[in-house]
């Protein structure tokens, strides 16, 4: 059984090209006013959807560190193995600072930055955060001039921690391998391995 609307529709293209529409006295369905259906609960899913996107960052601050930003948190010993950072989260990235130092000057006094502060405690690693990838990417300080440097944040597959500083671009930089630090801190940054 054919509808109205299935009639119409095939009137329609059966119609000449050039030849006068349908008047619209001619369509079978008649909508009143109150057959139309209001947009407000279209409107309110939309502000669902809006509210639901402006919580979930505030969710995920909360959260602990999980994937790479877990996986680089701990106490690591440098590749010259005369340093430990410990790397740990920071608001909503992951930073390191130095909390071991294997070679302190005349006197026991801990080494200083190029601004004459202490290099115990330095907070050499800044706004770690992933990338597509899963590597962490932000910045790293040299203490001994105070250079900054972009800088990429992994563990290797043997369980090491990779730190990759560059000018630019990646192809521009070195990278250091750091290992798990297993030793004794003490609070003024001096250190033993075990």
């Amino acid at each position: 059984m054919e509808t109205p609307n299935v009639r119409l529709i095939q009137r329609l293209g059966r119609q000449q090209p050039g030849a006068a529409r349908p008047a619209p006295d001619d369509f079978p369905v008649r909508l009143s006013r109150s057959s139309v259906r209001p947009r407000v609960p279209r409107l309110l899913w939309l502000g669902r959807w809006l509210a639901l996107g402006l919580a979930l960052p505030w969710v995920a601050v909360a959260a602990p560190p999980s994937g790479p930003q877990a996986a680089v948190a701990g106490d690591w010993l440098t590749e010259k193995k005369d340093g430990v950072i410990t790397v740990a989260p920071c608001g909503d990235a992951i930073c390191g600072e130095i909390s071991g130092i294997g070679n302190f000057g005349p006197g026991g006094a801990a080494p200083h930055d190029s601004k004459g502060a202490s290099e115990c405690h330095l907070r050499i690693v800044r706004d770690m955060r992933p990338g597509d990838d899963g590597i962490l990417r932000g910045t790293v300080t040299d203490p001994r001039d105070g250079d900054v440097y972009h800088a990429k944040l992994w563990v290797a597959a043997d369980g090491t921690l990779r730190l990759r500083g560059y000018i630019g671009t990646p192809l521009l930089g070195s990278t250091q391998t750091w290992t798990h630090f297993t030793g004794k801190r003490q609070p003024d940054c001096h250190f033993s391995a075990s």
